[in-house]
């Protein structure tokens, strides 16, 4: 039987980067089809019917003080390790960068472990925006005024999900972010086994997930927090830590990223302890809209990538 373009590609994508998620059958098309914001843009070479290299970035939209437009997440790399043809990447990258520039996005953000960004620095242009930082926070606030829902489709079709995420960009930014509504949050939370909850208060709304820690002690992952319109800002996201942990029956919660709108207090962690530190890296595209030399972002949390 003849693998599907997906088929091949998941097939590489889980040798190369050893990711459980490219196993599940639904994920790629999730992914790369079902965007609201456009299809991936896909660069993939195949050799004696094998697919042996693979880029793929995401359409998506960013806002400035300007307003909001059309940006890019460059998601999944992977060449076949038995392969010995060097370029590859090379080839791929700048036709994929081309595409992305034609359909209009003045630049885009990545995350890349810390060998990664030393190629994609040093060899293709990137800028190393900086390190995402990780803290390592414990239960402590009550949760109160805090309700916890496990997502599935019936509650990101209903008319409560679409009311919790009614005007989610209503906060101010000074540099950039990316955008959020109703539709790019469901098409989000719908990863085929994502395992997220959703936690829903008056002032905010967080979105966590459970991970295995350590020594096989679990910890819940604070993926996203979203302050409501009205909320007092920034958000404290105490309360949000307790209700993860509580929907998780964790211990402890762990945080990466920042928010310009919300104050997450925690230990931070060492980047020698962590299993794969991450990197914030930016490619320009246009000079004029989204200039690398002055490139900041505001807020950039777990959900704004591809890691959960």
């Amino acid at each position: 039987m003849t693998q599907t373009d997906d088929e091949q590609t998941a097939r590489l994508l889980a040798a190369a980067l050893d990711h459980d998620r490219f196993s599940h059958p639904g994920y790629l098309p999730w992914l790369y089809r079902a965007n609201p914001r456009g299809e991936a843009i896909e660069e993939n070479v195949d050799e004696a019917g094998r697919r042996i290299a693979h880029y793929a970035v995401l359409p998506t939209a960013f806002r400035s003080a300007a307003g909001t437009g059309r940006f890019i997440f460059s998601t999944n790399v992977a060449t076949d390790p038995t392969v010995r043809r060097g370029g590859l990447f090379r080839e791929m990258a700048e036709k994929v960068y081309a595409a992305a520039a034609a359909w209009g996005a003045p630049g885009m953000v990545g995350v890349g472990n810390d060998q990664s960004t030393v190629v994609v620095v040093d060899r293709f242009g990137l800028k190393n925006l900086w390190p995402l930082p990780v803290h390592v926070c414990v239960p402590g606030a009550p949760a109160r005024g805090v309700v916890s829902h496990h997502v599935d489709a019936t509650l990101l079709d209903s008319d409560d999900f679409a009311r919790w995420t009614h005007d989610l960009d209503w906060v101010p930014v000074r540099e950039w972010t990316q955008s959020w509504d109703t539709d790019f949050a469901r098409w989000r939370l719908a990863r085929p086994d994502g395992g997220y909850t959703l936690h829903v208060a008056d002032e905010a709304l967080a979105v966590s997930v459970r991970e295995k820690g350590p020594l096989g002690i679990p910890a819940a992952v604070l993926l996203k927090v979203w302050p409501r319109p009205g909320a007092s800002l920034p958000v404290r996201a105490n309360r949000f830590v307790t209700a993860a942990c509580r929907a998780h029956r964790a211990p402890v919660c762990v945080y990466a990223g920042f928010n310009a709108h919300v104050r997450v207090v925690g230990v931070p962690a060492p980047r020698r302890l962590l299993p794969s530190p991450l990197n914030l890296v930016f490619k320009g595209l246009d000079e004029s809209v989204a200039p690398a030399a002055s490139f900041r972002v505001d807020t950039w949390e777990f959900l704004d990538m591809d890691a959960y």
